[in-house]
């Protein structure tokens, strides 16, 4: 059986149990803790864009992140969702380099921020914790590279909204059921799924039309899973064609 959750990539508990936060000593919390400066900031804000300079870390303690890149003519593609426990900009904060992505608000957020010059003490200081780092850099990598696998080798738009909607629910939460909530708009799947927003509503607007799913304001309910299923799978968009 397909594992949809995993295909999609985890929107709120990705490997958690390997991110640098969930290493820490009760001892090494309250030394990272007085680095910190706890800051709440609202839906639909930017943390930090593309092109700045890389003056901290941030530990995203609540709400969730999307990470993005945007093309040289403008068009925004969602690298991954970040998660409670993640680490915003570290690559560019271990490298030096100008932030690469920008990172914006899905929900409101509380964060705790760490200059530069501070953190990466305390990584010299804590080889334990200087190689956690490193396991979150690799994770992040690893899900750029799963965002360009998404993006260039999706066999049709259906089959990427399919396998979307199949993977909202995670596991680690609890049994997975057919109510599902979404917290992304059209906009912010259509930039994770590298299409439009047109695309995106008309699609899922397919999907309600043909009992597949149904949709009451942000809960969606997959009705027939079984052609969900067999969507998601399809190798082209052939099969849609029975579609209304």
């Amino acid at each position: 059986m397909t594992d949809y959750h995993k295909l999609q990539g985890c929107q709120t508990c990705r490997m958690q149990e390997h991110l640098l936060m969930h290493r820490l000593t009760p001892e090494l919390r309250l030394e990272l803790a007085a680095l910190c400066l706890r800051v709440s900031i609202p839906a639909g804000s930017t943390i930090f864009n593309e092109g700045d300079e890389p003056t901290g870390i941030l530990i995203l303690r609540s709400g969730l992140s999307k990470v993005t890149m945007t093309s040289e003519v403008g068009r925004t593609v969602v690298l991954y969702i970040a998660a409670p426990g993640e680490l915003l900009g570290l690559s560019s904060v271990v490298s030096g380099t100008k932030r690469q992505v920008t990172a914006q608000t899905i929900e409101p957020c509380e964060l705790d921020m760490i200059r530069r010059e501070a953190f990466l003490n305390f990584l010299e200081n804590h080889d334990d914790q200087f190689r956690a780092a490193l396991d979150e850099l690799a994770q992040q990598h690893a899900c750029i590279l799963d965002a360009i696998r998404r993006l260039s080798l999706a066999p049709s738009l259906l089959a990427s909204i399919a396998r979307f909607l199949l993977g909202l629910n995670c596991p680690d939460k609890g049994m997975q059921t057919d109510k599902l909530r979404l917290r992304l708009t059209h906009e912010e799947i259509a930039q994770q799924l590298g299409t439009t927003r047109e695309s995106v509503t008309r699609t899922l607007s397919r999907l309600r039309k043909n009992n597949i799913i149904a949709q009451h304001g942000q809960t969606i309910t997959i009705v027939d899973r079984g052609t969900l299923e067999h969507l998601a799978t399809a190798r082209s968009e052939q099969a849609s064609l029975t579609l209304a």
